[in-house]
């Protein structure tokens, strides 16, 4: 028997950020930075994904912090938590939370892609033997992690799970599936260190994380794509997908 989420969606309603149409432009993102960082987590995370959804096997989370130094909105810095997951027998990464570095940045993610986005201090600083992200949440820490030892490595090994987030479409929850394109122009890989993570401040109480697997830093351009598909979230994807174009 497939395994599924176990999300209760009478939980998460009334925070779900409302998706103002499903028609949204594209944004193009130059010169990101991208610091990507996955650990193994406990087994019992099923009740943080939603039904539709299944859970990764082993189970594992990846915080992803990014700069963009270029949008629609000005510079910004974003970070996400996300429990990985399967929509059918597509990887996904599941946006358990994300803070943004500006108010016009969180407000636009939230009401254009459905990210669960708060606002708060997101910080990427380069020192030569690491990467160290930090995020605080009303002046407190809620996230330290680090990429220690960076090695270069071809643009090619690194692979990017595109992300699914979970909104109010026209007053419904529903998944959006955010599937940004990658050009890489350097890429470096190394160990992640996780220094601080307040759980209930991204929405993922009970998430534990136990085993390190990668971490990656990359510079790419990238971009917010328009939407493609969105998904019921109380069903398996294979009958509650519905293609926006």
């Amino acid at each position: 028997m497939p395994l599924f989420g176990a999300l209760d969606l009478a939980e998460v309603a009334a925070r779900l950020p409302a998706v103002r149409d499903l028609d949204t432009e594209a944004w193009t993102l130059p010169q990101a930075e991208i610091l990507q960082l996955a650990w193994e987590v406990n087994d019992d995370t099923q009740v943080l994904l939603p039904k539709a959804m299944h859970p990764a096997i082993p189970p594992y989370a990846t915080i992803v912090v990014t700069r963009y130094p270029e949008s629609p909105v000005g510079m910004f810095a974003l970070a996400q938590l996300r429990l990985m997951g399967r929509a059918g027998a597509h990887p996904r990464g599941y946006v358990l939370g994300a803070v943004a570095s500006t108010t016009a940045a969180a407000s636009a993610l939230r009401e254009r892609w459905g990210f669960p986005v708060e606002v708060g201090d997101v910080t990427l600083v380069r020192y030569h033997d690491r990467v160290i992200a930090r995020v605080r949440l009303d002046g407190e820490p809620v996230l330290e992690a680090a990429l220690v030892d960076p090695e270069p490595i071809a643009g090619g090994d690194v692979q990017y799970i595109h992300t699914v987030t979970l909104a109010a479409v026209d007053g419904q929850p529903q998944l959006v599936q955010v599937d940004p394109h990658y050009t890489v122009h350097k890429a470096e890989r190394g160990r992640p260190r996780l220094e601080r993570l307040t759980t209930p401040r991204w929405h993922a109480s009970g998430l534990g994380f136990t085993t390190p697997i990668a971490a990656t830093v990359t510079t790419c351009d990238t971009d917010f794509p328009r939407i493609r598909f969105v998904m019921d979230p109380e069903i398996p994807v294979v009958r509650g997908t519905r293609r926006i174009r």
